[in-house]
């Protein structure tokens, strides 16, 4: 049989049976050919026998591998066959161990870790970690398989955050990265937990905790209330502002609050552990103002998934960044954040000389048995409630200017 020439291999069609294109092979001698398919490529292929089964090698398509390429890889298949070595089964192998090195970069495994705490962790919790990665992570070492990625990269990132002015987030991006490896080393995707031998007193300047700005001054209060009431933003971030005095819980959780929680009938607002910093379940008395509203917040959001949902979707909560931005709106950003209202609370309750220990439990800083030692359950209950009624009608005051 002749070989084939470069003009025939340009020119091969596939075969035409009645108005009905079909397959048609270019035989070029020891199993080698050109396949013109009928919808009009052309493929070069190696049939041989090994071990008494029949394989079919795909070389390549024309013209990117030309005749004399596909020779070439001809007489190269031929000698590994000659050695024993069957080069389908070589070419699996080897994209089996491409596919599964590409599953243990750095992106592959931190996105597996994600996934795995998504379930415990708080959605902005989820979010900030996301974030974290794609910006200042995935850019430098996201392609990297994970067990090559080194611990002065990770340095470098965190120093590079660092240098934006973000002490904090410089550190808890180390911390992310602790819990990524220490999750990659039960999978043995790494042999060391390269994070912990980081010290972050050399890497990093030392950040400290800074207290959160608040307002304490009672007509500055009432200033920044009546600023609220007349919030020309979103329907959800205005109503999320004017709940936010009454309760003086972590912004976070106002945010992600869902209609589960509350029993308006009751006035109780009840925070699983699972969203609670101290991991216990936080019970809130809700005032008459906190219920009035819910009441008017709900006839708009009672079937989305949160009580104040982004504006962009109602399967979203508002974001941190809103909050805080509608403050700045208001032109308080530089006097209270979303926070700042627990201090503010906490500030106002004791200078009225109101019992500590219920100001801390409605904080959620008192231990139970604390609680159990001053009160008895029903007592207890009574006097969270007073406070929070007490707290309630001290704002609408300062609110009206009295």
């Amino acid at each position: 049989m002749s070989e084939l020439t470069a003009p025939t291999v340009k020119d091969a069609k596939p075969k035409n049976v009645n108005g009905v294109l079909k397959d048609q092979r270019y035989p070029d001698g020891g199993g080698l050919y050109l396949l013109a398919t009928a919808k009009g490529g052309k493929v070069w292929r190696y049939n041989f026998s090994m071990n008494s089964k029949k394989y079919i090698y795909f070389i390549g398509k024309y013209p990117a591998i030309s005749l004399q390429d596909a020779r070439k890889i001809h007489t190269e298949l031929k000698s590994k066959i000659a050695k024993g070595i069957n080069p389908v089964i070589e070419k699996r192998e080897q994209k089996v161990a491409k596919r599964k090195a590409i599953r243990n970069s750095f992106k592959d495994v931190a996105e597996d870790y994600l996934k795995m705490r998504k379930d415990e962790l708080a959605p902005s919790t989820y979010v900030r970690y996301e974030r974290a990665l794609k910006r200042d992570f995935y850019p430098f070492v996201g392609a990297m398989p994970i067990d090559k990625v080194t611990r002065g990269q990770l340095v470098e990132i965190a120093t590079y955050v660092q240098q934006r002015g973000a002490l904090e987030t410089a550190h808890r991006y180390l911390n992310l990265a602790h819990q990524i490896w220490r999750y990659a080393l039960q999978f043995d995707k790494v042999e060391h937990n390269i994070v912990g031998d980081i010290d972050k007193t050399i890497a990093l300047k030392k950040f400290t905790n800074k207290e959160y700005k608040t307002i304490t001054e009672p007509k500055r209060i009432g200033e920044l209330l009546r600023a609220i009431e007349e919030y020309k933003g979103s329907f959800t971030t205005r109503h999320l502002l004017r709940f936010l005095p009454y309760v003086f819980v972590r912004s976070a959780n106002i945010r992600e609050a869902v209609w589960s929680e509350f029993d308006l009938k009751k006035k109780l607002w009840t925070i699983p552990a699972s969203k609670m910093k101290s991991g216990r379940e936080h019970q809130i008395p809700l005032s008459n103002q906190a219920i009035a509203i819910l009441e008017e917040v709900g006839q708009y959001t009672h079937d989305a998934k949160y009580v104040f949902h982004s504006p962009l979707s109602r399967t979203r909560p508002l974001t941190d960044v809103a909050v805080s931005s509608a403050l700045k709106r208001l032109d308080f950003g530089d006097e209270i954040v979303p926070h700042g209202f627990r201090a503010m609370f906490s500030t106002i309750a004791n200078e009225h000389g109101k019992d500590s220990d219920v100001i801390e439990a409605l904080l959620a800083h008192v231990e139970k048995d604390k609680v159990r030692g001053a009160y008895n359950r029903a007592e207890y209950k009574e006097k969270k409630r007073e406070l929070v009624q007490w707290y309630a009608d001290y704002l609408d005051g300062v609110k009206n200017g009295k």
